[in-house]
């Protein structure tokens, strides 16, 4: 999931960096330096998150927290939907 959330979450940083390299093979070795740096960041920081889950105090509770993380995810997600459809505002 980190893998697929850094590379598809970058579009915009992506073209504005590749705009500013005038030479083709400059801007694909660029390219796929920016891809592989947030994929990997991406990919440490969800199992980061995924560790302290598993070792810390959500453990002993975890059966009880997993849906309620699932249903804010879904929330968020429905709300972020509605919003790029323009049918309820951005608070910011």
């Amino acid at each position: 999931m980190g893998l697929v959330h850094g590379v598809g979450g970058s579009g915009g940083i992506t073209l504005l960096l590749l705009s500013t390299i005038p030479n083709p093979s400059q801007a694909v070795v660029a390219l796929l330096i920016f891809a592989a740096g947030t994929a990997i960041s991406m990919a440490m920081l969800s199992t980061a998150f995924g560790l302290a889950i598993a070792a810390g105090p959500i453990r002993r509770n975890f059966e009880r927290v997993a849906p309620v993380l699932g249903v804010l995810a879904a929330a968020f997600g429905a709300w972020y939907t509605l919003g790029a459809l323009g049918v309820v505002a951005y608070p910011f």
